[in-house]
């Protein structure tokens, strides 16, 4: 399996009979497609965020025209929802939750995850730090395709 190219499950939390959690999910766009991503709560006393990558790079038109391979979102200092620009030839992009307890940017822990649900066209991403006492309340952001 190619990281960045398809959906990859927690193992820890399949080991324990979860097999819908995601530890880096990945999903179908276009060239150019616009997403819209939308920080709905937050129940951690960890500072929580989303990465986002695409082979071809990621703008954020309301702030500038600069194009980054990939972009960190902090739910404490991004915009509520914030509209993204992605550029691909693959068209992939990748999405997984991020955290810092306080020691910088963490993600990808062996109990890290998210559970994804679709409603309207709207993904909606409820995400664990770490840990498996978790009811995925951590982060809770949805992204949508415009």
């Amino acid at each position: 399996m190619e990281i960045g190219k398809e959906r990859i499950i927690n193992e820890a939390f399949l080991e324990k009979g979860l097999d819908n959690v995601i530890l880096w999910d990945v999903q179908e766009i276009k060239d150019c497609q616009l997403i819209k991503v939308k920080f709905i709560s937050k129940n951690s006393s960890h500072r929580q965020g989303i990465w986002l990558r695409t082979d071809k790079g990621i703008v954020i038109p309301e702030l500038s025209d600069e194009k980054y391979p990939s972009i960190t979102l902090w739910e404490d200092t991004a915009p509520q929802e914030i509209i993204c620009k992605c550029y691909t030839d693959d068209g992939n992009l990748s999405v997984y939750n991020v955290y810092d307890k306080g020691n910088g940017r963490q993600s990808q822990s062996y109990t890290s995850g998210m559970l994804i649900e679709e409603k309207n066209g709207v993904l909606l991403y409820k995400c664990n730090d770490f840990g498996f006492e978790t009811d995925f309340s951590d982060l809770v952001f949805s992204i949508e395709k415009l």
